[in-house]
């Protein structure tokens, strides 16, 4: 228990300079106002863009920096980075996890070294990529650095692709072309206990597109294509337990911080492929956004939780500092290696 931290300051990271900035501000003030009503009298609430990156709060004033960035440079590990030199604590995941959970390509290739399922995945860097290229359909392609789906759509050949590739790669330098999945969609939320590190798994939802994918028209309100929400989802016992333990896993080994949402398909055989992991998921609505929903659905009071990831962080950050002390210094790094340090 980190005593008076609800005295201590709390600046709100929100903005950004992503196509996700509408949302990243709304969920900025849900975070502010949560703050606020679990008792936290010093919060501020700060867009951050490339124009103002500068004009930044010192670490006395930012205190502890709670970051609702969605895509862009503020979930990508960049502004983790710069939060680490300026020895700001800061929630969520490090500079390494955030990385690469938000290029999908990465997430993938590290998914598979663990030994679970991931989509067979095709880079696009340039046009040249295409020319040889032998579409079995269907597939679905995506921008590798890109969130809330956009430039994301399922296609069944490649006169499809050729049509939707040219709007799809206005979101990223890289566009993926991903085998289809058939399946049912599921997303597990984890978020980390303060103290023990070890992350609780909030209910699995299941989101029922009218689809083939959870494209952006299927997503959002106001879509044609409105999906249907089930949580806690309805899924056998054993495959629950198998998606909740390699979803742990996912989170330990890729040493995860703060809150997470990964999203995956089942197949009608059970075999559990991961797509993505979102390691800053939106609180844009707590009536409708998944991350919200799912700690309804696991009976966590939402201002309870955003106390809880203070905490952990301010642990964390804590163990850190001490961590620092029993770095060996040049002078006793010199004596051990018995050489002299020059004049």
């Amino acid at each position: 228990m980190i005593e008076n931290r609800k005295n201590l300051p709390v600046t709100v990271l929100c903005g950004g300079d992503s196509s996700e900035r509408p949302g990243s501000l709304l969920s900025g003030q849900t975070i502010e106002t949560l703050l606020n009503e679990s008792g936290y009298n010093r919060v501020c609430r700060f867009d951050l863009r490339e124009d103002n990156i500068k004009l930044l709060p010192d670490q006395k004033d930012i205190g502890t920096a709670f970051v609702v960035m969605h895509g862009g440079f503020g979930e990508d590990g960049t502004l983790q980075g710069l939060l680490d030199m300026m020895r700001v604590p800061y929630t969520g995941c490090g500079v390494s996890a955030s990385a690469i959970s938000a290029d999908k390509t990465l997430f993938n290739s590290f998914v598979r070294s663990l030994g679970f399922l991931s989509p067979r995945q095709t880079i696009i860097e340039n046009p040249e990529d295409l020319e040889n290229l032998q579409i079995i359909s269907p597939k679905v392609i995506k921008p590798a650095t890109q969130g809330c789906s956009y430039g994301v759509f399922y296609i069944e050949n490649k006169s499809e692709l050729l049509n939707k590739l040219e709007f799809s790669k206005r979101f990223s330098d890289m566009t993926i072309i991903e085998d289809y999945i058939s399946g049912r969609e599921f997303s597990i939320g984890l978020y980390e206990i303060p103290h023990s590190r070890q992350p609780r798994v909030l209910p699995l939802l299941e989101t029922k597109p009218t689809r083939q994918i959870l494209d952006f028209e299927s997503k959002y309100p106001g879509g044609e294509y409105l999906s249907e929400i089930i949580i806690p989802a309805k899924v056998d016992h054993c495959v629950q337990k198998q998606i909740e333990s390699e979803g742990v896993a996912i989170f330990n080994r890729l040493k995860c911080q703060g809150y997470v949402r990964m999203d995956l398909r089942l197949t009608k055989n059970n075999k559990i492929y991961w797509l993505e992991n979102n390691t800053s998921p939106g609180m844009i609505s707590l009536e409708e956004s998944d991350f919200p929903l799912m700690l309804k659905s696991g009976g966590i009071d939402a201002k309870d939780f955003v106390d809880q990831i203070i905490e952990s962080t301010m642990v964390r950050y804590k163990d850190k500092n001490e961590f620092k002390k029993l770095i060996p210094g040049e002078k006793e790094m010199v004596e051990y290696l018995g050489l002299k340090l020059a004049d």
